[in-house]
């Protein structure tokens, strides 16, 4: 049996191929080596007698090793403050009005302070006329009660002076007999309690002489004061007649045969 030989179809086309490459490959490298080559550089050399001398290497010195710093502690963040939101500004106009008002209300505060003040002193002041109104009432109430008693007094007094004179013989003024030192003594005491009662007026010059009869009562109450002899100054003579109704009723004597209706006292500013 004769074998039949197939042909492969690729294996042509695969010979022809690697031809192809082959011969591209032989015609690169040949005009590749061939532009490569051309003439060496001359070389030129210098002849030297002596060696130049060689400079010992620069010794570097070694940097010095990197200082490690500390690493900072890491601060506390500080808390963020709370945020003030700003107001509004106001409109020109309205803050203008703002200022008109408050002006108003102070204007009107000051004025209503300035008023209840004006009360209070009007007030004050007619609190203070009142008292010295009822004061001044009060005050003449008693100078006329005063004078009511002593006119009551008076005309007691003068009762009992008519009663007793009425009982007296009438065969003349009695002559009343006793111990003169007695009687100085008896006088002493009587001056003695009226000298403090004297108001003595202002500017009186030297020491001016007053005399008054006195007339008395059994138990020593003034019936009447009368000047007899005046001091020249009207004020003085007026003081000291004061000063002996004020002292009424006088001491009585120790021993009663001294007393006498009648008396003359005689008083000085120095004294």
């Amino acid at each position: 049996m004769q074998s039949v030989e197939r042909r492969d179809p690729g294996a042509v086309l695969s010979g022809a191929l690697s031809l192809t490459v082959h011969v591209l490959l032989f015609a690169v490298l040949f005009f590749g080596i061939r532009w490569k080559t051309k003439q060496p550089d001359p070389v030129m050399a210098e002849l030297w007698s002596a060696l130049p001398p060689v400079e010992a290497p620069r010794v570097v010195p070694p940097k010095p090793p990197p200082v490690v710093e500390p690493k900072p502690e890491p601060k506390p963040e500080p808390r963020p403050e709370p945020k003030v939101e700003a107001k509004p500004q106001p409109k020109p106009d309205i803050a203008l009005e703002e200022e008109r008002k408050r002006k108003e209300e102070r204007e009107r505060k000051q004025k209503e302070e300035q008023e209840l003040k004006q009360r209070e002193e009007l007030r004050a002041k007619e609190e203070k006329e009142r008292k010295a109104r009822e004061e001044a009432a009060e005050k003449k109430r008693q100078e006329e009660e005063k004078r009511r008693l002593e006119a009551e007094n008076r005309e007691r007094i003068q009762e009992q002076l008519n009663r007793e004179l009425a009982a007296a013989p009438k065969t003349g003024t009695p002559t009343v007999t006793g111990d003169p030192r007695a009687m100085d003594e008896w006088r002493t005491r009587i001056i003695a309690k009226v000298r403090p009662n004297i108001v003595i007026p202002p500017g009186i010059v030297g020491n001016p002489e007053a005399v008054f009869d006195v007339q008395l009562l059994p138990t020593g109450e003034v019936l009447s004061a009368k000047a007899r002899k005046s001091s020249g100054v009207k004020a003085y003579d007026d003081a000291v007649e004061r000063a002996i109704y004020k002292s009424s009723p006088f001491p009585l004597p120790p021993q009663r045969e001294v007393f006498q209706r009648d008396l003359r006292l005689t008083f000085r500013p120095l004294d």
